[in-house]
């Protein structure tokens, strides 16, 4: 067997998955592999609008939970059966194995509940799916902590070799934005807000989303290093999309935020950072085409090697410190914790992305500098990507 730090962590391990797998009820267990078999149905935006814009929002409402009721079990347990058939013992690790309850525990209390017929059920149900919602808040960061256990006891190099993890949380995160934009949607429709249908913005502006996300970016980038570059908005900063903002920010400031560590890290001063560094601006261009809005972050912070170009997407993957050893202790759950070293933001900010349809391009010139396209589609029947 492997020698290693892992074992720091052998107490958390809480034995052999499939032990967990025979204490399951014989009932859930048939349950799940029932489902399983059963197809996904592909959710398009327009079909998320209508229910917002019915003119009978009650029957529309209790219409679009009969449709969760059905369509939550099967998603949920399709990511069940992966998180109990995961390689290298992964799935005996306590990190996923608190993931896979949390998908249990949802995934049961979906189950024991009856299919709501009125106002009153479709209230309650809503209820449920906020819970669930909260519960399933910590699912990114936790599994990323098992990962960094795998990489301890594996190593770096032949964990990055493994083809399945990098496939298995593509479709594992992609659900996952999938589950929680239905949840959202529906719950956020109980809270009417102007100018939106659920969580859906109807008009917004990427040049103020821009904006917001230069801020909250320079911000944490002036907190680490104690200077930052000025970053330089154009092109069609008026233009407005129907888009959820809080998938926009979220792409945006990871992608200013690399952009912003990239250009420090090389251009300032060694051992003398601060606020009078003289580094060069991050130029954010943004041009509404006919069918997709195109954002392009380009900076001059040295490039990216071109054989390190295939491994920018891999999770896992960073070039930033490390999490402490703090942050990977496991006390009954993760409520936060530090996504900066554990290498996730550029291939979920692209999930993101694709699941409306649009994507992320990265182009890089070592020794010079990188631009970073975001590509954001007009969503209307695009229906969502969802993985097997």
């Amino acid at each position: 067997p492997l020698q290693s730090p892992w074992r720091r962590y052998a107490g958390q391990r809480e034995g052999p998955a499939t032990m967990r797998v025979r204490r399951l009820c014989t009932v859930m267990s048939q349950q799940i592999q029932k489902l399983c078999e059963k197809p996904q149905r592909g959710i398009t935006l327009a079909e998320m609008v209508a229910v917002g814009q019915a003119k009978d929002l009650d029957t529309a409402l209790i219409e679009n939970a009969q449709m969760l009721h059905k369509e939550l079990p099967v998603r949920l347990s399709r990511r069940i059966n992966e998180l109990q058939k995961m390689p290298y013992g992964l799935s005996d690790y306590a990190p996923v194995q608190k993931v896979q309850q949390w998908y249990e525990k949802s995934f049961n209390d979906i189950m024991n509940v009856r299919e709501p017929q009125t106002v009153e059920q479709e209230g309650a149900f809503t209820e449920l799916l906020e819970t669930i919602l909260d519960r399933h808040t910590a699912v990114v960061p936790t599994m990323a902590q098992g990962i960094l256990l795998l990489k301890e006891e594996m190593g770096d190099e032949a964990v990055a070799k493994c083809p399945f993890l990098q496939d298995f949380l593509d479709r594992f995160y992609l659900s996952r934005i999938g589950v929680r934009m239905l949840l959202s949607q529906h719950i956020a429709l109980h809270h009417p807000a102007p100018g939106f249908i659920g969580i859906l913005g109807e008009e917004v502006c990427p040049g103020d989303e821009a904006v917001e996300a230069v801020a909250h970016a320079s911000r944490v980038c002036e907190l680490k290093y104690g200077c930052c570059p000025e970053v330089k908005i154009s092109g069609d900063v008026k233009e407005r999309i129907a888009y959820v903002p809080g998938h926009l920010h979220h792409m945006l400031h990871e992608l200013l935020k690399n952009a912003m560590r990239a250009v420090v890290e090389t251009h300032a001063t060694h051992g003398a950072l601060g606020s009078d560094q003289n580094l060069p601006d991050i130029e954010l261009t943004i041009a509404a085409g006919e069918s997709d809005f195109h954002i392009r972050i380009a900076d001059e912070g040295g490039g990216i090697p071109r054989e390190k170009m295939k491994i920018i997407w891999n999770y896992m993957y960073t070039t930033a410190e490390r999490p402490k050893e703090a942050d990977l202790e496991i006390s009954g759950g993760i409520q936060s914790a530090p996504m900066a070293g554990f290498g996730y933001g550029l291939p979920l900010s692209r999930l993101y992305a694709r699941y409306f349809g649009g994507d992320i391009d990265v182009i890089s010139m070592d020794g010079y500098g990188t631009n970073a396209y975001l590509y954001l589609s007009r969503i209307g029947n695009t229906k969502e990507p969802l993985p097997y």
